[in-house]
């Protein structure tokens, strides 16, 4: 029993197109998209544990010093060395790779890539805590200690550079791979990652914004006990020798008269007309200054930094000093940018929703469409392959009309296309029998296009110049010749899908000189219905035809193009 029109096996023709669609569909580009997100939040985990060494000091209270928690201290030491280690290793790749870094875009390979990793791998705060504050003396300390501030601060600067870069190329990658050539396989492997993905930003942005509370939190900690340095370096400018070494809180034969530091750096009840200590009180008079217990401080610090980095500073009430407002209007412009960023990625999300919305009403309008197109070419087995790549299509211009749906498609998908449904019409076409392949492929289906006519519309009429071959695709068209000159006499016909008509184009173009006197055509063919025909011109025939004559025969029993009564027109299908 013969098998349905269904059950057939597909050509050989069906099985590469469909094959060939496929793997443009489900294309995967060479660069790992996750290898950004991943380099994110290693850099996050890095600046996360500089602050791990801010926490290390300790001030004892009773002997109004400054000790150092050596076992936290140690633990911060070894966790920011492997963390600097991020920023070394980039440079390190790039001199033994001839600048070129596998984990930087290949643009950043210069002097400032350079100079940006090498700031931000400098020990500034090991030095600064570890060297240079155990050596200074209250009283001529305080300068010299905001410019070390400053300079830890800084270095925050080129260590959050990284994690800024790769965040903007996360956001602009799409736009940076979109190129002629691969722009539809990039943009169908961007959207199969980014619909499950698109919580990454505002996740980043949740991040960033648990990260810069933890920092604040960290340096209102340790700004806390250097305003209560401060204080006691102005107290003993009231007494005589009385100077002592911060660090040193063993050390017998330092002064240190408790009684006057404390009756002039009063804490509970605080005194700001004695001493204002401003945002840093809440830190002096809960005692954790002063406490050991880690996690304790890590949290109350980390609760300080969320609360006012949400309300961009407003609750802070700095006191007069310079340095504490500084600090402060970094905090609200700090609070005031994740803010900002914040919404940023909510309307780039809201917009995309809507979009996505959009975008489904269409594809659900032209479902019905696709499936007709792809059954009368015989790619049925392409349906889902298609709908996903014109979805890609529809998302970067969702502007695209839907009445033609090849006009939509990639040129690299109408190829294949074209390539399935003419190159065994051009074969079956008498005067191409023979004719190399090349010429054929890139030639002829490089310049047949897609002509789309409504019913009732005239596509060539009896009796006019004949200036194209036509190869119909889908819907029917009736062919009707008035006069009994023609080879077939007269009457009416219909084409169908798989028909063509004009081969006499051909021999007029292998015996012409010039693109005049073309052939004249002795029928009207009128569409029936919607029709879709693959075109090509007169003239692109006559320059590829006059490019490779050795493949077309221009024998002298060929018509001469004006002689009406000896042109053949030649048709594949109905007659």
């Amino acid at each position: 029993m013969e098998r349905s029109d269904e059950e057939q096996e597909p050509s050989d023709s069906q099985k590469t197109a469909e094959k060939r669609i496929k793997e443009i569909a489900s294309w995967k580009p060479s660069e790992k998209w996750w290898n950004k997100e991943l380099a994110i939040l290693f850099y996050i985990l890095a600046v996360s544990l500089d602050p791990l060494l801010l926490y290390s000091l300790i001030l004892n209270d009773d002997r109004k010093c400054v000790v150092v928690d050596t076992k936290l201290e140690k633990i911060a030491i070894v966790l920011r060395s492997l963390a600097d280690l991020l920023y070394i290793g980039p440079i390190i790749i790039c001199c033994i790779l001839n600048n070129i870094s596998l984990r930087i875009p290949p643009d950043t390979a210069d002097f400032g890539f350079y100079a940006v990793f090498i700031l931000a791998a400098l020990p500034v705060p090991q030095i600064a805590i570890l060297v240079f504050f155990p050596t200074l003396r209250a009283l001529r300390a305080l300068n010299r200690m905001r410019i070390m501030n400053s300079l830890i601060l800084l270095q925050y600067v080129p260590r959050i550079y990284p994690i800024y870069r790769h965040c903007k190329d996360i956001n602009d990658r799409h736009r940076k791979y979109f190129h002629e050539e691969e722009s539809i396989r990039i943009v169908l492997s961007y959207i199969s990652k980014q619909e499950h993905k698109r919580w990454v930003p505002g996740l980043f942005n949740f991040i960033l914004y648990i990260l810069a509370s933890h920092v604040f939190g960290a340096f209102w900690y340790f700004f806390s006990i250097q305003r209560q340095i401060e204080c006691w370096g102005y107290a003993c400018q009231s007494e005589n020798g009385c100077e002592f070494r911060i660090f040193y809180c063993d050390d017998d034969g330092t002064l240190r008269n408790v009684t006057l530091l404390n009756d002039l750096c009063p804490i509970n009840p605080s005194n700001a007309k004695v001493f204002d200590f401003g945002i840093y009180l809440d830190a002096v008079q809960s005692g954790m200054l002063g406490s050991t217990d880690f996690l304790r401080k890590v949290l109350q610090c980390f609760s300080w930094g969320v609360r006012n980095l949400s309300s961009f500073g407003s609750n802070l009430k700095s006191s007069m000093n310079a340095w504490e407002t500084l600090f402060v209007v970094f905090i609200s412009i700090s609070g005031l940018i994740l803010f900002i960023y914040l919404l940023g990625h909510l309307q780039i999300f809201m917009q995309g929703t809507n979009r996505e919305y959009w975008i489904l009403l269409k594809m659900w309008k032209i479902w019905p469409d696709i499936g007709l197109m792809l059954d009368e070419y015989g790619l049925s087995n392409a349906f889902w392959d298609i709908k996903k790549i014109v979805r890609g299509q529809f998302l970067q211009d969702e502007d695209l009309a839907v009445e033609n749906i090849f006009s939509i498609l990639p040129s690299e998908v109408q190829d294949i296309i074209k390539r399935h449904l003419l190159l065994p019409k051009l074969k079956e076409v008498p005067t191409l029998q023979g004719i190399d392949q090349y010429v054929s492929d890139e030639k002829f289906l490089k310049h047949l296009e897609q002509v789309m006519y409504d019913g009732g519309n005239y596509i060539i009429r009896e009796g006019e110049p004949l200036d194209m071959m036509i190869f119909i695709s889908r819907g029917s068209v009736l062919t009707d010749n008035t006069t009994s000159t023609g080879h077939g006499g007269g009457g009416s016909g219909c084409l169908t899908g798989g028909d063509f008509y004009g081969q006499e184009l051909i021999s007029w173009a292998a015996t012409s000189t010039s693109l005049s006197h073309l052939p004249i055509s002795n029928k009207t063919l009128k569409s029936l219905e919607k029709v879709e025909v693959f075109a090509i011109r007169a003239s692109a025939l006559w320059r590829i035809v006059s490019e490779h004559k050795k493949y077309f025969k221009t024998e002298a029993q060929r018509p001469h193009p004006t002689d009406i009564a000896l042109i053949e027109i030649n048709e594949h299908g109905n007659s």
